[in-house]
C-alpha cells in the first residue's frame, strides 16, 4: 500500500520480474491483473504469463473466477504446483468496479490459496475499511507499506499503530510489516529498459543460463 509516487507497482512489478528471473515457467505461473493497464505491461511478454494481462475490471474478474476453480480442482487432487502468483494493480479499483464477486474471489484465494501454491501479491493506493475489507486485509499475513498521508492511514495499511509510514519519504522508502515486526527497506528499482531487456532474454530462453551461474 501506498499513495500516489510511493512506489508500490514499480516494487510490485520487479518483485514480479525477479520471481520469474529465477524460476522456470514449469514450476511457476503468473496471472496478472491491472485494471488501469499501466502498472504490468512491461511484464507482458514473460513466458511466465498465463493468458495475457487482464486489463479491465471484467476480465479481471473472470481471472479470479479461475484461479478460485484452479485452487478447488488443486485441493480435490492434493496438488500444489505449479506455482501460481497473481499480481494484481490498484486492487481498490478492481474491487470497487468488481463489486462483490470480485470481492469473495479474492478472500477464498487469500484464506485457502496458499496450501494449493497460489499467492497474491495485491497493489493498492486506498487500503480503507471502505474499499478493502478487514476480512480481506487480514488474511495479507505480510505488507509492504510506502509512504501514506496520515498516521491513520499508516495504520490501516499496516495494521499496527505507530509504524511511522506517514514519515516514509516515498520512491521505494518501505516498511515491511510481518508478525508484529516493522523492517524499514530501500525497494530496488528496475528501469523500464532493464525490465524490457530481461523479459526478452528470459522470452529467447536465457532462463537455464541464470539457474546455471555462479
Amino acid at each position: 500500500a501506498g499513495t500516489t509516487g510511493s512506489g508500490k507497482t514499480a516494487l510490485a512489478r520487479t518483485l514480479l520480474l525477479s520471481l520469474a528471473l529465477f524460476n522456470r515457467p514449469a514450476g511457476l505461473r503468473l496471472v496478472l491483473i491491472d485494471p488501469k493497464g499501466r502498472g504490468f505491461g512491461p511484464l507482458a511478454g514473460l513466458p511466465h504469463l498465463l493468458g495475457r494481462v487482464a486489463t479491465s475490471a471484467a476480465e479481471g474478474a473472470l481471472a479470479l473466477e479461475w484461479l478460485v476453480g484452479e485452487m478447488e480442482r488443486r485441493d480435490r487432487e492434493e496438488v500444489s504446483t505449479p506455482e501460481l502468483v497473481v499480481g494484481i494493480d490498484e486492487l481498490a479499483d478492481l474491487l470497487v468496479t468488481g463489486g462483490k464477486e470480485v470481492e469473495r474471489s479474492l478472500i477464498r484465494l487469500a484464506q485457502r490459496g496458499r496450501e494449493a501454491g497460489v499467492h497474491l501479491v495485491a497493489c493498492t493506493q486506498k487500503p480503507s475499511a471502505a474499499v478493502v475489507s478487514g476480512l480481506l486485509k487480514a488474511n495479507f499475513p505480510v505488507r509492504l507499506v510506502g509512504s501514506v498521508a496520515s498516521p491513520e492511514d499508516a495504520k490501516v495499511a499496516s495494521g499496527i499503530a505507530g509504524t511511522g509510514a506517514e514519515k516514509l519519504m516515498g520512491r521505494g522508502d518501505f516498511l515491511l510489516v510481518a508478525r508484529g515486526e516493522v523492517v524499514r527497506f530501500q525497494a530496488a528499482y528496475a528501469a523500464q529498459e532493464d525490465v524490457e531487456r530481461v523479459v526478452a532474454m528470459l522470452r529467447g530462453g536465457g532462463q537455464a543460463m541464470i539457474e546455471g551461474a555462479g
